[in-house]
């Protein structure tokens, strides 16, 4: 971009149209104020010279009501002797000066020099003209190039003397003006000074806060479908052009997302599907057309290969949905109610033992559809790792998110009316099967990963990968304690949602609980449930094994939670 375009481009910013703006209404608010201001002060000094040019009148009648200190007291014999003896005090000083004449006679001035000399043809010859007997006038004239303001008066003493005179007072209102327009110029020299100024700091501080706005156009000057890794830079501050910037980081992070969720999706489907689409590629070259013993075969095939590829294709959708925010349907949900029902429906999965070790009564804000679905998800999971003298549980217990006891049955209500801390349910599935060795812990939760020991097993490798996202869509996480040739244990962990959750305890579940942890032998798989009934003391349950292994990370940005006992069952 050339100069004249970039000052162009400038001259329509919203920062220049800001600051001239700014810089429009401070000039006239300064030209105002500034106009008021000197209107008032000339309006002032118009008002205090008419009664400053007064004053020598009011002395002359007060003098004269005094008569003359000579003769006693007595009434002056003329006019020459009242001036003279009024004049005798001398002169007023300052911007003032004052004169006497008598009609005929001389003209009478003060010993002391003044700032006007008033002894001038410009106001003897025209002064007699200007008079209005009993009146004070007030004139306005030039003497020697400058203003001067005139208060004549005309004076005549009682007793029926007809003797004329003239008291002639005067005060330079120009230079008094001069001063007043000094002022206003040095106002407006200093409003100059501020606008500049103001523009100068304006325009630093206008840049440093429309920075964020100027590099969020950058960004989507930008920012295409094929790079939205760039980001604002958010100010260091809670207004609304730093709130700006972090919406719309946050939009490009969904975006991001979105676009990465179609990437990923458009990769795995293309790759997934590339394998059953090359074997029905095969069956169909190798079909005899004329052998129906062939075709019916080579059919029930490509039926099985495409029934496998539908749910392929549905697991990809579930996971590229799972970041929207319509992939949940939250609602309040029956804890017990959930667990009892899922129980039922995995029964079908397999001849195990399976069993419901706690219930922990309450209600949970969450999408049951989606619940239940990670639960049967884990279920079926655990029933290709076991056989059928193997048991699976499901089961579930109130914990609070601060390292607080496990909770159920009465003792979470007086726990929840002590302390108010948010609280979370942990649903789990735990069988004794054949466990998952530690290297294996973290690959089983990634995209089509699998265990060392399920390479034979069928399934895509996803669905685990779906719990994960239906545990994080919920806000929760997903916790794994597993030991090979002794069983696994996964735990859902939601959030409870609301105030309300777990609130409506269930007195059986916390009969049951402690029935069963008092009941016979346990088998290798109790060892490594963490949580116990509402009586059990010592640490919250965290998915560790008897030995009391502490969960690590799946990855860096994963909502799932491992441990890996080292000793005992896991």
């Amino acid at each position: 971009m050339n100069t004249a375009g970039a000052l162009r481009t400038e001259v329509h910013s919203v920062r220049f149209r800001l600051l001239a703006t700014l810089l429009v209404f401070m000039a006239v608010g300064l030209f105002v104020a500034g106009a008021a201001t000197h209107a008032a002060q000339l309006k002032s000094l118009n008002d205090r010279v008419n009664a400053e040019l007064q004053v020598p009148r009011a002395n002359l009648e007060d003098l004269a009501s005094r008569g003359s200190p000579n003769n006693g007291g007595a009434a002056y014999a003329s006019l020459h002797d009242l001036f003279t003896t009024y004049l005798r005090n001398g002169a007023p000083g300052g911007y003032e000066s004052v004169m006497t004449m008598v009609r005929g006679g001389n003209v009478i001035l003060p010993k002391a020099p003044q700032a006007t000399n008033l002894r001038t043809s410009a106001v003897t010859d025209h002064v007699w003209d200007w008079s209005s007997p009993g009146h004070t006038v007030m004139r306005d004239v030039d003497i020697d190039g400058r203003q001067v303001r005139l208060a004549i008066t005309s004076v005549s003493l009682a007793g029926g003397s007809k003797e004329q005179g003239l008291l002639i007072a005067s005060s330079e209102i120009g230079a008094q003006r001069a001063e007043v327009f000094g002022s206003m110029w040095t106002f407006a020299l200093a409003s100059l000074a501020t606008l500049v100024l103001t523009g100068l700091v304006g325009w630093l501080v206008t840049g440093r806060l429309l920075r964020p706005i100027r590099r969020l156009r950058e960004a989507t000057e930008a920012t295409t479908f094929e790079d939205l890794t760039k980001r604002v830079e958010v100010p260091d501050s809670t207004d609304d052009v730093a709130q700006l910037a972090m919406n719309f980081n946050r939009m490009l992070e969904r975006l991001e997302s979105g676009f990465d969720n179609q990437r990923r999706f458009v990769h795995d489907a293309s790759h997934e599907l590339r394998t059953p689409m090359t074997i029905i590629r095969g069956y169909l070259e190798l079909l005899r057309a004329g052998d129906p013993e062939d075709v019916d075969q080579t059919r029930m095939l490509l039926l099985d290969e495409l029934d496998r590829m539908q749910v392929l294709v549905d697991d990809l959708l579930i996971l590229a949905r799972s970041g929207r925010p319509d992939f949940l349907t939250p609602a309040w949900v029956e804890a017990d109610d959930l667990l009892e029902d899922v129980l039922n429906r995995v029964r079908v999965l397999g001849e195990r033992q399976w069993r419901l070790d706690a219930k922990p009564g309450g209600l949970i804000r969450a999408d049951r559809r989606r619940l239940t679905q990670a639960l049967e998800q884990l279920a079926a999971n655990a029933v290709k790792h076991t056989s059928e003298s193997d048991r699976i549980s499901v089961g579930g217990a109130w914990v609070e998110n601060d390292d607080g006891a496990p909770e159920g049955g009465r003792a979470a209500v007086v726990r929840e009316l002590a302390d108010p801390a948010p609280r979370e349910l942990e649903i789990w599935v735990s069988d004794t099967g054949t466990g998952i060795p530690a290297e294996d812990h973290e690959r089983i939760f990634e995209r089509f990963g699998k265990g060392s020991n399920s390479a034979a097993s069928e399934g895509s490798g996803l669905g685990l990968s779906i719990v994960k996202a239906i545990a994080e869509a919920h806000g929760g996480t997903v916790l794994l304690a597993s030991e090979e040739g002794k069983g696994s244990r996964f735990v859902l962990r939601i959030p409870s949602g609301g105030e309300d959750a777990g609130a409506e305890t269930d007195d059986s579940a916390a009969a049951d609980t402690t029935g069963r942890s008092g009941s016979g032998t346990r088998d290798p798989a109790d060892n490594r449930a963490a949580v116990k009934g509402p009586a059990a003391k010592g640490p919250r349950h965290k998915g560790t094994g008897a030995a009391g292994g502490k969960p690590k990370p799946a990855g860096p940005a994963s909502a799932i939670e491992l441990a890996t006992p080292t000793g005992g069952a896991p």
